[in-house]
């Protein structure tokens, strides 16, 4: 919705579109229950947040809104379907927000919020930031995007050079869904597959189609295959080892496949092409004793010889244990632990608590997921460290 109407009123208007959207949600929540759903709920609520934005337009007085608001409201809502140069109305919307008069991270950063309807928890977990800093990013973002007059849907060459932060976008998107930060749910199959369906459609717009566009989608459908074996039945965290592997959707295995094999047409090995060549061979192993470890473990060290991230170097790390042995990869955690301060991250707690109950250290051990649990607002990851740490506490 607040992509359809920043394509019709501008992306100058954001933040008075995003308060329609919202007061049109509440409407349909006081109306709906009395009324029952209308036959086109979409379109309701479109119509209802599109005259809310032009009621606030009106008021403004000012030549230019005033003139905004007659178009608009002499516009059938029909047309709010059509599609343009980019069909999807979200994917313009991102394009938009990646304005090269906004600083790189703040691009992420909005058009999560804006597009994604990503909370600013959910950023800060992205960005291994804090809400506060996120919300001071988001604040001067936005006044970038209104302050430009030019903002608009790139022309082909703009829209190319724009493609990097677009896929970051629709990278972290994925990975919130794939791993929640809060909530009753591990898995937020909505974002999962949003990111999904936006990079597909980028894969197919010729002027910004590319191999990497095509490898990240293929580390999306290898990721996507698991999704539904990633909990059990009544909704309990499954560790990759424990899960079904006959359950996991061979279908996107297949097209994954077909994205990754597209995806070596050309010259260049991509983070997005390495990443995705990780979860190839987690997907595609007959099982977890037959794993490749060692390509897994070799793939890390080329995205880290790249460029150093502590969240990838966790993942490595995790695979040196079931090659090498967890006193080898706490040697390694104590070494990431000396360079990055990580004392407050969950998942490196999580990390150290299951290397320690490897070693034999129950008590240690205990009291590390202890602290992941004070870190850890996901409830089905919270009833496994619990879990963990009952066990622990017992033997």
């Amino acid at each position: 919705m607040v992509s359809i109407l920043a394509r019709r009123f501008g992306y100058q208007h954001l933040e008075r579109i995003e308060d329609a959207v919202q007061d049109a949600l509440v409407a349909a929540m006081k109306k709906w229950p009395f009324t029952g759903e209308p036959e086109n709920a979409r379109a309701w609520l479109i119509e209802t947040a599109k005259n809310r934005v032009i009621d606030h337009l009106r008021r403004d007085g000012r030549s230019e809104t005033l003139e905004a608001a007659e178009e608009a409201a002499a516009e059938k809502i029909e047309d709010a379907f059509l599609s343009g140069e980019i069909e999807e109305d979200e994917l313009r919307m991102i394009f938009a927000c990646c304005h090269p008069s906004i600083p790189p991270d703040a691009r992420v950063a909005l058009t999560l919020k804006t597009v994604g309807g990503f909370s600013v928890v959910e950023i800060a977990r992205a960005f291994l930031s804090n809400k506060e800093a996120i919300a001071k990013m988001l604040t001067r973002a936005k006044a970038k995007l209104r302050d430009q007059k030019d903002i608009d849907v790139p022309s082909q060459q703009e829209l190319v050079n724009r493609r990097d932060v677009v896929l970051k976008v629709l990278y972290l998107m994925f990975n919130e869904g794939y791993a929640a930060t809060e909530g009753e749910e591990l898995v937020r199959k909505d974002l999962c597959f949003e990111a999904i369906r936006l990079v597909a459609i980028v894969a197919k717009h010729p002027p910004a189609r590319h191999p990497k566009v095509n490898a990240l989608l293929a580390l999306f459908l290898f990721q996507a295959a698991r999704l539904e074996t990633r909990i059990d039945q009544n909704g309990e965290l499954l560790l990759l080892e424990d899960q079904d592997r006959s359950q996991w959707n061979k279908v996107m295995l297949s097209e994954g496949l077909k994205q990754f094999r597209l995806s070596a047409s050309g010259d260049e090995v991509t983070d997005y092409h390495l990443e995705a060549e990780i979860a190839a061979v987690h997907a595609l192993s007959r099982d977890f004793a037959s794993t490749d470890w060692e390509r897994i473990i070799e793939c890390y060290d080329e995205l880290q010889h790249r460029q150093f991230s502590p969240v990838a170097e966790l993942n490595r790390i995790v695979a040196i244990e079931k090659l090498r042995g967890p006193h080898v990869a706490l040697s390694a955690l104590e070494s990431l632990s000396k360079r990055t301060d990580l004392s407050r991250n969950a998942i490196y707690l999580l990390t150290l608590g299951h290397l320690l109950s490897l070693k034999g250290d129950r008590r240690q051990a205990a009291t590390a997921f202890e602290a992941a649990l004070d870190l850890s607002p996901n409830q089905p990851v919270r009833r496994f460290l619990k879990r963990r740490i009952e066990l622990l506490r017992s033997a």
